[in-house]
């Protein structure tokens, strides 16, 4: 990451990063000017100069350290994928995967941290065994058969590489008759990558935030900036399990369902996110939540029918 800074805008008091109302792009994680470190950087910030060892974490376009928000176009131009998600115009798949195959949930990126992975699917009816095959690109690995829809990596199989890339595959069976099947390719991310990304998360927890902003703004964030969706997928989904509130962990989450291609899954939380937010009369919540449940309904209605099942 480049080092920038970035200072408030002239019209706004220092005090102002950490009022309620400031509607958050960034966080300074490193600075050599320790009062900014921690802060929170909103719309309307701006860089003004170069400082060398300052680190900056942006919410909206992680990649890029001008933490500008992504405009959100629905002009006729863009009709075919209004999403602000990443990739869901690109894998979305159709079917409920239980009547035609077993269709792999997790990983559910591309780029992987997890050097022991867990695999999982969906059900076929009628199956009454998977088998599951890991080849990397010269050659098969390992295979495992199973009854049920999960796997654990195996513990006497060596861990995947970063050198390498990988497919799996998942076979479903009657007996001994193949039925269907599906496949998935993937890769770890680079040592380099894995290294930055753990300095991000010990600057990130040493902050000690509300849980919730911690993972729908920060751990989200610095997920995304290497591309590992499972991360941020599974932070969010432990917010959930621990009773979370907060709309925007739901919403946020649904944004990451559509990065996995699971439309049906994020409409339920943006339905949960709207209800949340309703409740607590969150207007700026309520807007994003509404905002993100109208695109993907304005999506699905130009799908033909065959793609519009339950997923």
């Amino acid at each position: 990451m480049a080092s920038l800074i970035l200072w408030p805008a002239p019209s706004m008091a220092q005090s102002q990063l950490k009022n309620d109302a400031c509607e958050p792009i960034g966080r300074i994680l490193k600075s050599s000017q320790q009062n900014l470190v921690g802060q929170l950087l909103c719309r309307g910030d701006q860089i003004i100069s170069k400082i060398s060892g300052s680190f900056v974490l942006c919410y909206f376009n992680p990649s890029e350290q001008q933490c500008r928000p992504k405009k959100r176009t629905r002009s006729s131009s863009n009709k075919e994928c209004p999403f602000s998600s990443r990739s869901l115009c690109k894998r979305i798949k159709g079917g409920t995967g239980t009547a035609q195959a077993p269709r792999i949930i997790t990983p559910y990126g591309r780029w992987l941290l997890e050097t022991r992975p867990t695999f999982s699917w969906l059900a076929v009816h009628g199956a009454t065994r998977y088998r599951l095959e890991v080849v990397d690109q010269a050659k098969g690995l390992w295979s495992k058969t199973t009854t049920t829809t999960s796997l654990d990596y195996p513990d006497e199989q060596a861990p995947l590489s970063p050198e390498n890339h990988y497919k799996i595959s998942v076979i479903a069976y009657n007996k001994k008759v193949p039925l269907v099947s599906d496949s998935s390719i993937f890769r770890l991310i680079k040592p380099a990558d894995t290294k930055e990304l753990q300095q991000m998360m010990g600057l990130i927890r040493s902050f000690n935030l509300d849980p919730d902003r911690e993972a729908y703004l920060d751990l989200n964030a610095a997920y995304l900036s290497k591309g590992v969706l499972d991360e941020s997928i599974s932070v969010l989904e432990d917010r959930v399990k621990a009773g979370s509130n907060h709309p925007d962990v739901y919403r946020v989450l649904a944004e990451r369902y559509l990065d996995a291609g699971w439309p049906d899954r994020a409409r339920e939380k943006y339905v949960k996110a709207i209800q949340l937010a309703t409740s607590q009369n969150n207007q700026i919540a309520l807007e994003k939540a509404r905002a993100g449940l109208q695109a993907l309904d304005q999506y699905q209605s130009q799908l033909p029918d065959k793609t519009k099942g339950a997923q």
